[in-house]
């Protein structure tokens, strides 16, 4: 780890002794990494899974993050309390290299966005149901995510990273902070969508 990458947060801590963790092995299953996650699985995978769409890592990393997003989401919108992965998924292996990579790149955005939240602040506002409240708007940003959109990934990644931040502090504040931001994300998104399909008709209509 580099000092610019150096834990501040929970988040940010349980990240970095991931990384610490995992640094002389070759490959690690992603049920052990979501294990080392501990009490605060939920948020703590959102942020894990949303930051490879902001690293470029070779193989198939984006697809399986994915995966797990759609069904963490599935998992918080019926209300579960403790976050688990099928087997088929959790016995499906990534390089340990490539998690260090992902983990020490996106500690810095982690720590600075640590820098805002707040331990337990409007905690009234991140008791169980919250976890439904945000289950749905979390499937549609892992959708969205999985879009291959041009600078379509930004939006989610900031959006899940602050949702996921808020639920790992119990800060209510920086959970609405993270519906704002997901509602903004989809009109963006809607704003891309419907630029290119005009760009495409366009070109088309050129071609033609």
């Amino acid at each position: 780890m580099t000092a610019g990458s150096e834990a501040r947060g929970y988040a940010s801590s349980v990240l970095h002794g991931i990384a610490a963790d995992i640094s002389d092995r070759e490959r690690v299953t992603l049920g052990d990494l979501i294990q080392r996650l501990g009490q605060s699985g939920f948020g703590l995978a959102l942020i894990a899974l949303a930051l490879p769409a902001m690293i470029p890592i070779p193989g198939p990393f984006g697809m399986i993050t994915g995966s797990c997003l759609v069904l963490i989401a599935c998992q918080m919108l019926i209300g579960c309390r403790r976050l688990a992965l099928p087997q088929f998924l959790a016995d499906r292996h990534v390089t340990a290299a490539g998690v260090k990579v992902v983990i020490t790149r996106a500690l810095p955005w982690v720590n600075r966005l640590e820098a805002i939240v707040r331990e337990g602040r409007w905690r009234s506002l991140t008791g169980r149901w919250s976890h439904i409240l945000v289950g749905f708007p979390v499937l549609v940003l892992a959708v969205v995510l999985a879009l291959p959109i041009p600078f379509g990934n930004i939006g989610p990644v900031a959006s899940l990273l602050v949702i996921g931040l808020s639920l790992v502090a119990r800060d209510g504040l920086a959970l609405m902070l993270g519906l704002v931001l997901t509602l903004a994300t989809f009109i963006w998104t809607g704003v891309l969508v419907f630029a290119g399909a005009n760009i495409v008709a366009y070109f088309g209509g050129l071609l033609g």
